[in-house]
């Protein structure tokens, strides 16, 4: 069988598919680890807005349920705190509303400013490319793309790096069969 010009050799895919499995492999991790800071990073601002509100040591308690339920994707932290404020303006507590909803703005917020940027870092994708893959996953997939959009372009660059990106001199210097030698 005679080889064509330009494409790899049977060694050279598997060698790529390895590759790619080891990055993507990688990717999850770092997926894995932004999930953790920002899960810290809403366990830090619930607790503290917790503790604003006058609800002493339950604080941590409460931070660590709401975080949990802030890592699922359609559920989400909302879940509990538009109810909650909803429920202390009827009982006539305003200082509890304000509390539990600047908390809750105070954490959506820092969520959509940095879930882009340590989940692009983490993934080795652009920031810019996690937020437009997080709005587009949105749009398409509801709630659960606000993963599965990040998810699919960690992927899809790794395919695009291993398998189509042109090699550079020294990868085909590098890959290229050693004819110097004589057996």
């Amino acid at each position: 069988m005679e080889q064509k010009q330009g494409q790899p050799q049977n060694g050279e895919t598997k060698r790529r598919i390895v590759t790619a499995l080891k990055e993507l492999g990688g990717a999850a991790l770092g997926f894995g680890k932004a999930q953790l800071i920002l899960f810290g990073v809403n366990f830090v601002v619930v607790t503290i807005g917790m503790i604003v509100t006058g609800l002493g040591w339950w604080s941590p308690l409460i931070a660590l349920a709401i975080s949990l339920m802030d890592l699922l994707p359609v559920i989400g932290s909302g879940i509990v705190f538009v109810p909650w404020a909803i429920i202390a303006l009827i009982a006539k507590n305003p200082y509890m509303a304000v509390c539990v909803g600047a908390t809750y703005i105070a954490m959506v917020v820092l969520r959509m400013i940095l879930d882009p940027i340590i989940t692009g870092k983490s993934i080795g994708v652009s920031p810019w490319i996690t937020l437009l893959a997080s709005v587009g996953g949105l749009i398409l997939f509801g709630g659960a793309g606000m993963i599965l959009g990040p998810v699919i372009a960690a992927v899809a660059n790794v395919i695009f790096r291993v398998f189509f990106k042109k090699k550079t001199q020294s990868d085909a210097q590098a890959s290229a069969p050693d004819t110097d030698k004589i057996e």
